[in-house]
């Protein structure tokens, strides 16, 4: 079989392959290294190079008494920006920021004559300025001269960095796992999720901020954080430099942030920002929801280094697991306090039939139904109006606007409506909701509602003192009499029963030649003026 080979072979021909090292060292101006030029190499070097720049696993050589390096095509990327300078210097040299732990090993290939064998060695280069912290599996295999002497050593081996900080990061979602089944309060698993991240990443300050509407600006505020011994926390007056804004703008598009120097597009502003946060590199995660950042995880660590795809991959796992967490027990408090609104609001709505019962006249049965099957048909589209809000608080407005619109025309106006969109709770809205559906069915049955020429202007305003003002006037209208009024009977009865016991106010009537005015004045604890509401 080897005697197919080509017979035109020489003491260089191990140089004679097509790959880019071989090309380099037959280029290379051997004339005055200590190695001399390869033609007189010893048969042993030349026979283990010729493997090494045939093989296409990463294979070097350390040859000589100072170890000089020759290497092939796969191995020229280990040594970084430091290749191709560093064929045929010195191994003290080329590695001299792990030689503190790669010449004990050597020294131990050299002495015992035995191979050394390293598995996910951690080794903290420095290639690319920074120290970075890597992991490598390799081999240290001494060369014999023909006398049986060690002339140098053969290495071959590959980088294991993501693996081991794969089984790193798999272990710390594990432990945020036993975390989550463990620890009952939310703000408490976000605690300890950020104190582990914040250790496994070795950082010295991690935190969430979320988005926030509360205060005079709405911004991302810092809800939590964790930091590492000696290291003070940021807090939400700590300013940013001009430029900042470009960063925010790439987060609330929901791109990840990296400040380490690996960016050229941010090198002008990044130093400034990272001066202003007291470190040395940030990396800021966005929390995306509909599309929406909604929440931002940011690390900082005092010491320069460049952020992995791995790390930011972690980080990313660990906001997502912890967000899905905070959600579902939102998502739980959310249906817990449901069931609890529920349930009191049907005791309530029991409560408030019975009263209508109990405060109906002995009349036909006919016309008692009629009368009970209204009040009932209101409670239930004021119950509807605040289950479409998903049992959060309606407001006025709503209400208002709930009650008039049968009578809402295109060809006459026969209502105004002015006031702000005071917040009704739950309680308060199916009270003022029957009071005001027995305003507009009177108003219907005896009053401005009643017929053409009719109107009925209805103002509310909330004062400094928390009090809710409602003016109701009926005006210019031939069919105002004063039979709503002066009834003592179901409808006026419902109304005090509402304002009285349930609102806590107080309701006054008066019926003149102008029409009907009635003004209600209840006390408003609850409330929130959101500004200026509808106008109708």
């Amino acid at each position: 079989m080897l005697r197919r080979q080509s017979p035109n072979f020489d003491k260089t021909s191990f140089l004679g392959g097509p790959s880019e090292m071989a090309a380099r060292i037959r280029a290379f101006d051997w004339t005055d290294h200590p190695l001399g030029p390869p033609d007189s190499w010893p048969e042993a070097l030349r026979a283990a190079l010729g493997i090494a720049l045939n093989s296409a696993f990463p294979t070097c050589i350390y040859w000589g008494s100072e170890l000089r390096l020759l290497y092939n095509d796969s191995w020229s990327a280990i040594p970084g920006p430091r290749h191709p300078g560093c064929l045929g210097e010195p191994a003290a040299e080329v590695w001299s920021d792990i030689w503190h732990i790669i010449e004990p090993q050597f020294l131990q290939a050299i002495t015992t004559g035995q191979g050394v064998f390293l598995q996910d060695q951690m080794l903290p280069m420095r290639r690319f300025g920074v120290e970075e912290e890597t992991y490598w599996t390799y081999n240290f295999t001494p060369i014999l001269l023909d006398d049986g002497s060690i002339g140098g050593i053969f290495n071959s081996g590959h980088e294991t960095t993501r693996q081991v900080l794969q089984q790193r990061s798999t272990q710390l979602l594990l432990e945020l796992s036993d975390v989550f089944r463990t620890v009952p309060r939310v703000e408490e698993v976000r605690a300890q999720a950020l104190d582990l991240l914040g250790r496994h990443l070795a950082a010295d300050r991690v935190g969430l901020r979320a988005w926030t509407d509360k205060g005079p600006t709405p911004s991302f505020a810092i809800i939590d954080q964790w930091v590492a011994e000696g290291v003070a926390r940021i807090s939400e007056t700590d300013s940013y430099p001009s430029g900042a804004e470009d960063f925010w703008n790439d987060i609330l598009d929901g791109h990840v942030i990296r400040l380490d120097g690996s960016d050229p597009n941010r090198s002008n502003v990044a130093p400034d920002i990272l001066k202003a946060l007291g470190c040395e590199a940030a990396l800021a995660v966005p929390w995306v929801e509909e599309g929406v950042t909604t929440s931002i995880l940011f690390v900082h660590s005092r010491r320069a280094r460049h952020w992995t795809d791995l790390e930011i991959e972690t980080v990313e796992a660990v906001l997502g697991r912890m967000m899905n967490l905070i959600e579902r027990a939102r998502a739980a408090e959310r249906e817990r306090l449901m069931n609890r609104e529920i349930n009191h609001r049907s005791r309530n709505l029991l409560s408030v039939v019975l009263a209508m019962v109990r405060l109906a006249r002995v009349e036909a049965p006919d016309v008692m139904r009629n009368k009970l099957m209204d009040r009932i048909a209101a409670l239930s589209r004021n119950n509807s109006l605040i289950s479409e809000q998903s049992w959060q608080p309606v407001t006025l407005t709503q209400l208002m606007n709930q009650e008039f619109s049968p009578y809402a025309s295109a060809e006459r106006r026969l209502f105004t409506l002015n006031g702000p969109d005071v917040v009704l709770t739950s309680d308060a809205s199916q009270a003022m909701g029957m009071v005001l559906h027995e305003l507009v069915t009177n108003a219907a049955k005896y009053g401005a509602l009643k017929g053409d020429g009719g109107h009925v202007e209805v103002d509310w305003t909330l004062s400094d003192d928390r009090r809710l003002r409602i003016n109701w006037v009926e005006t210019s209208c031939e069919h105002i009499t004063g039979d709503g009024l002066s009834d003592p009977g179901f409808g006026s009865k419902l109304m005090q029963l509402m304002i009285e016991r349930q609102l806590a106010g107080s309701m006054t009537r008066r019926l003149d030649s102008t029409g009907l005015t009635c003004i209600i004045d209840v006390p408003w604890e609850d409330a929130r003026d959101l500004g200026q509401g509808a106008a109708g």
